[in-house]
């Protein structure tokens, strides 16, 4: 007999995604557990209810008739639950309707703007303010209460503010699509030695990363152009004068003629993008929302990447 009261919400959430998707695979990537995980969530579940709930195929899940019993109540149950979630999310939401976020002109122009509008379409009721502001000045915005949150790379002069990772960013190269290198999945630091470089100005995040990895290839003498901002970056790469060396954001949305963004390996570098609030002021609902919704987003980072990803150097950096 089934012991209802030992079944929990997570075995039926795998019940229902591998029904669903006829696959452990497809429905262990859509819940983001592992296969194994996922298998086992699913043995457990026949053992409480006594009976099993799938036939094995070497391609497919297939319910048995016990499944194909219980599946039908199993996906009311959700559906009304997620219906009670939403409803308490809005109640919640319309105490807290106005939500200020800071942020450098660069990711106001990349990586924002197409989160802002998801998350509009998912809660139309928020007002939202985008203040873009030097990358110095997010903190400070948050700190003085300009913002409600801040949404920067990870800086070491913001520990007085709570800051909650959102987004892993990996450094790429970018070069002409006609260049030797356009064509390869991945290009090594090593590969870049002799290369015509446009980095970033000295003492910046962006340049102390660059020169971590560039460490690779013993010559740091090839960068005739140094810049303070990555659009001009992106110019001079267009124009053909060089190669640069950019978060991974900064050319997914850019205008510039045949530029193509390649990751960098051996080693991989990347810095945290975070999301930065005052722990003296609790974040309202809206800002909750925001920020669960931006973790769970897939424009913050590809699954497939980062499966395939190489052993990581992190640094810290403005």
């Amino acid at each position: 007999m089934a012991n209802a009261s030992a079944i929990t919400l997570r075995q039926l959430r795998a019940f229902v995604a591998v029904a669903q998707e006829g696959s452990i695979v497809r429905a262990a990537q859509r819940l983001h557990l592992t296969a194994s995980a996922l298998s086992m969530l699913i043995g457990t579940l026949e053992g409480e209810v006594g009976m099993r709930l799938f036939e094995r195929t070497t391609r497919r899940m297939v319910l048995t008739d016990a499944g194909q019993a219980l599946l039908p109540a199993m996906t009311q149950v959700f559906s009304h639950l997620d219906d009670a979630l939403g409803n308490l999310e809005q109640l919640t939401l319309q105490r807290a309707s106005y939500l200020r976020i800071a942020t450098s002109p660069l990711m106001a122009a990349t990586m924002i703007p197409p989160l802002l509008a998801g998350f509009r379409a998912r809660h139309p009721s928020v007002r939202l303010s985008l203040i873009d502001v030097s990358v110095d000045e997010v903190a400070q915005a948050v700190r003085n209460a300009e913002a409600d949150i801040g949404i920067c790379t990870e800086d070491v002069n913001a520990l007085d503010l709570q800051a909650r990772p959102l987004y892993e960013d990996r450094l790429v190269l970018a070069c002409l699509e006609s260049h030797s290198l356009a064509t390869r999945q991945e290009v090594r630091w090593s590969e870049l030695a002799g290369e015509p470089l446009v980095l970033m100005r000295r003492n910046t995040g962006l340049r102390k990363l660059a020169e971590r990895g560039l460490s690779a290839t013993g010559d740091l003498a090839q960068a005739p152009f140094e810049v303070a901002n990555v659009t001009t970056a992106v110019g001079l790469v267009e124009a053909g004068l060089g190669v640069s060396i950019l978060p991974s954001y900064a050319l997914t949305r850019t205008r510039a003629v045949g530029v193509r963004s390649i990751p960098l390996t051996e080693p991989v570098i990347a810095r945290a993008i975070v999301a930065l609030n005052a722990p003296e002021r609790p974040l309202s609902g809206a800002a909750e929302a925001f920020l669960a919704y931006a973790q769970q987003s897939a424009q913050w980072g590809p699954a497939e990447e980062k499966k395939r990803r190489p052993k990581t150097v992190k640094k810290t950096s403005a």
